[in-house]
């Protein structure tokens, strides 16, 4: 926190069922010297809210309401989905961020509460599908955002009055909402950016997106979520979904690659030392909150602080898996036979997938990374240290036998024209 200039963060640890740890640390509100208190001060969690969006989806296919894997033009009925491509769009695909969306940027903002659109009214012209559903991941505010408007169908609620009946009421989250009630506007967390040396306050972003952006919530209340997420959909003697379920809408469902790390439903996996990882990261401006499960461990936890660009999140969550799950030796790859030869194939520039296709937009502001042909018949690619070596059809791994892996992917004429790293992580060839 100090070396960030970060004035206030939480942190909380549940193992077995239980909150084993829960600490404040710094302020919630600087100029009044308030403390953050894990029980009491409502954090901005940005993303992470698509995890409740898809619990909520999961909840009611597991109620008999639909089918995860229906067609979601079943239950529309202002709008439809276009039939850009024969294949259906489904509950699944909004869930594994693989309807094929594309991603409409700028647009998901409004500039006062009293401006956000209903969501029927934001989606209706806003879904342009890019390519068929199911065959590549992009992680995809629309989908998400579908999906909660689904919730409102399926329903006939509100989506903020479906969460807090059927999510957050059942599980005792009393201090979370997607609007702040009055009697608890003071608990808020300030969002706070370091600018010019100093912490200045930063502005609320009201976000039409509410499904994917827009939840607010304490540390002591995910802790609560955690534990029924750990405990396959139940929390002491309530459950808000069936065991089945919870355990589908836990396993890994799409990936780019078969030894890739890939998506849940909402929660997204990370292999980390050995670890099977579920989580999601939230930022919004001020703010930067991370959620992980380990669920073969039993062991969850969430960190919230102020900052959006914060690092504090990755440092302490890789700090706690080096610290009591320490990696494996790394083990050298055995490069595949031919390796030389078809290093150069996967040379060229790619750029992250989730930028708007049909806006006409300045792209620069999007990663890019360039994959360079070494001499030795492995390839480097910006941002990794260690050069890369194909050790199956098209898959790559580090040198050094650390990290995950690489993959790419070509189209029907050959020409290499993606490449994969674990769960969202797409990017598509432009040069």
């Amino acid at each position: 926190m100090k070396q960030e200039n970060i004035p206030g963060a939480v942190f909380l640890l549940v193992k077995d069922g239980k909150v084993l740890y829960q600490r404040g640390y710094g302020f919630a509100n600087v100029a009044r010297r308030q403390a953050v208190d894990p029980a009491k001060t409502i954090w901005r969690i940005g993303s992470i809210s698509k995890v409740f969006t898809a619990t909520a989806v999961v909840q009611l296919a597991d109620r008999g309401r639909f089918r995860l894997s229906d067609d979601v033009n079943r239950y529309l009925t202002r709008f439809k989905v276009p039939p850009t491509y024969p294949e259906p769009v489904t509950f699944q695909h909004l869930l594994t961020h693989t309807a094929g969306f594309d991603e409409i940027r700028p647009g998901t903002r409004a500039e006062t509460a009293a401006g956000v659109l209903p969501l029927g009214d934001f989606l209706a012209t806003k879904l342009v599908r890019l390519r068929p559903p199911g065959q590549t991941i992009s992680y995809s505010t629309y989908g998400i955002t579908l999906a909660g408007y689904l919730v409102e169908q399926v329903s006939g609620m509100e989506f903020e009055t479906y969460l807090a009946r059927n999510v957050w009421g059942p599980l005792g989250m009393t201090r979370t909402s997607i609007t702040v009630p009055d009697s608890l506007k003071r608990d808020l967390a300030l969002g706070y950016e370091y600018e010019g040396g100093a912490n200045k306050l930063a502005d609320w972003e009201w976000y039409h997106t509410i499904p994917a952006s827009s939840i607010n919530a304490t540390a002591a209340d995910m802790g609560r979520f955690i534990i029924a997420h750990l405990q396959n959909g139940q929390y002491g003697n309530t459950r808000i979904m069936s065991a089945s379920a919870a355990s589908d809408m836990h396993r890994q469902h799409v990936t780019s690659h078969q030894r890739l790390a890939g998506f849940a439903y909402g929660f997204y996996e990370e292999h980390t030392n050995g670890e099977q990882l579920l989580e999601h990261g939230g930022n919004v401006e001020g703010f930067s909150a991370q959620l992980t499960l380990i669920p073969a461990r039993g062991i969850g936890f969430f960190i919230a602080s102020q900052h959006e660009p914060a690092r504090l999140r990755d440092v302490v969550q890789s700090a706690l898996l080096d610290h009591y799950f320490p990696a494996p030796p790394p083990v050298p790859p055995t490069p595949m036979p031919g390796y030389r030869e078809r290093a150069a194939r996967f040379a060229g520039t790619y750029e992250l997938n989730q930028f708007c296709h049909t806006c006409g937009a300045d792209r620069r502001e999007y990663p890019r990374i360039e994959v360079k042909s070494n001499s030795d018949g492995t390839i480097s690619i910006t941002g990794n240290p260690q050069p890369l070596v194909e050790v199956s059809p098209s898959f790559f791994r580090r040198l050094n036998g650390t990290g995950g892996g690489v993959a790419f992917r070509a189209d029907a004429s050959g020409r290499v024209n993606l490449l994969a790293g674990d769960s969202w992580i797409v990017f598509e060839r432009i040069k």
